[in-house]
């Protein structure tokens, strides 16, 4: 049982640093590898959907000549108006390369319910496929060697912890208070052919303390994170014709994490497991039982 233990702490762990890393939070990395991580952007530009009726008339892009610096407030301005409907799910690829390593991350989030939902598929080293499913405020995990083949298992909320706390930030759009209040410079790069589509790209640098500060992240957590990301932390960031933003792409510590993100405002079919598929039974975690 140790061992299940073990890695049922570890899938939470990590977990919480992908979903953080995902609402570009501030988080400890491992060791550094030189090479950047390289998530596909095949399919960068399908799928998605017009802007909000109500956001039709979009803010136009900040006027700015390559190489120019951008007002943080109509750069978030632009981010916000494809409007609330839009913004409010989407999915998401992101691809975290560390020590030669990779998590990778791959699914669905709704936000337009009065819980966040999300259905991700990750993989991370020694852990092999774990799918993570959250709806109504209930999390279900399937992972190798802890649930059999096509079950899973519901989290009790006890076992959560923070987990709980940044489950409720999967939010990415979330970030761009953060940054509007952390911003010291955004610049803009230029236009970019991204697999066929024509992508503005930005570069966003942030001050790390005023970022985590405006996250809600204050006392010893944000002196410790700032610390370990240093005082500041810059963002490329790759914006469509509709203003959505597509792709977001950092280094901390040596590990290079990207996310792309695609199919703004559409559908998103996220639901719990059925009754069959919820192993039976329940597993020991730290000396409480995970029941189904």
């Amino acid at each position: 049982m140790s061992t299940i233990r073990s890695r049922w702490a570890g899938l939470l762990g990590a977990g919480a640093i992908t979903l953080a890393l995902a609402a570009c939070t501030a988080e400890e990395t491992p060791d550094p590898d030189p090479t950047p991580g390289a998530v596909s952007t095949e399919d960068a530009g399908a799928g998605t959907q017009d802007t909000d009726a109500g956001a039709e008339e979009a803010s136009a892009a900040p006027a700015a000549a390559e190489g120019e610096e951008v007002d943080i407030q109509e750069f978030v301005a632009m981010l916000q108006s494809p409007g609330e409907e839009t913004l409010s799910s989407y999915t998401m690829t992101m691809n975290i390369s560390t020590g030669g390593q990779s998590i990778e991350l791959d699914g669905a989030v709704d936000l337009s319910g009065g819980q966040p939902a999300l259905d991700m598929d990750m993989t991370m080293p020694g852990m092999g496929a774990v799918r993570m499913v959250m709806v109504d405020g209930r999390v279900f995990m399937s992972m190798p060697g802890v649930t059999e083949e096509g079950k899973f298992l519901e989290v009790p909320p006890e076992q959560l912890g923070d987990l709980s706390q940044q489950l409720d930030e999967v939010d990415i759009t979330s970030t761009w208070d953060a940054w509007e209040a952390g911003a010291q410079q955004v610049l803009f790069v230029g236009e970019e052919d991204v697999d066929g589509q024509d992508m503005r790209r930005y570069e966003v640098t942030v001050d790390t303390e005023a970022a985590l500060d405006a996250a809600g992240q204050t006392g010893d957590d944000a002196a410790q994170a700032s610390a370990m990301v240093g005082e500041e932390l810059t963002y490329d960031v790759w914006v469509d014709d509709d203003n959505l933003m597509r792709r977001v792409a950092f280094e901390s510590q040596g590990a290079v994490t990207e996310i792309l993100a695609d199919n703004w405002g559409e559908p998103q079919d996220i639901q719990a497991p059925s009754d069959d598929e919820i192993q039976q039974g329940g597993v020991d975690i730290g000396g409480q039982t995970a029941e189904p």
